[in-house]
């Protein structure tokens, strides 16, 4: 990818998405106040934006790499439309808690899969400890979710079966 306005776009996307997952947790936690992380991963992700969006000048000067890799803006839009898709079902009560830490284990799992943090680097250290970070906590709340969404189905089996 060479077009500077393009590069700069991805990264606008990549932060949009970052708000849309927010936006979903922030649905989830209105749903499902009964589950504490929804109100952190919100948190988190908001913070992910942030994050994201403090970079962008750094496009500018030449020192975020991209790898051209397979993430593209048409993908990035119909991801968002994905999560907006899924915060009005949210909203529609269409989802139980079970089913909502499933999307969400799953998107966050997504995220490290497809590779979405690898799509740019740079030699600055404070852009690659940024990186890092959103990598390092997607890593993070992707065991959260998994660890959270386990013992929910085990509660729920108990219970079920009156141990």
């Amino acid at each position: 990818m060479s077009d500077l306005v393009e590069k700069i776009e991805v990264i606008e996307l990549m932060a949009k998405h970052e708000d849309a997952i927010a936006g979903l947790y922030a649905v989830f936690s209105e749903k499902f106040p009964e589950c504490k992380i929804w109100t952190y991963l919100y948190g988190e992700e908001l913070k992910h934006s942030e994050w994201l969006k403090s970079i962008l000048n750094n496009v500018y000067d030449g020192s975020i790499h991209f790898t051209d890799y397979h993430l593209t803006l048409r993908g990035l839009k119909v991801a968002i439309r994905n999560l907006e898709s899924n915060t009005q079902k949210a909203e529609e009560d269409k989802y139980n808690l079970e089913e909502a830490l499933s999307i969400a284990y799953t998107l966050e799992n997504s995220l490290i899969e497809d590779h979405y943090l690898d799509y740019f680097a740079s030699d600055l250290e404070g852009i690659t400890k940024v990186l890092n970070d959103l990598k390092t906590d997607t890593k993070s709340h992707r065991e959260l979710l998994s660890k959270t969404r386990d013992e929910y189905i085990l509660e729920k089996r108990n219970k079920n079966w009156q141990i």
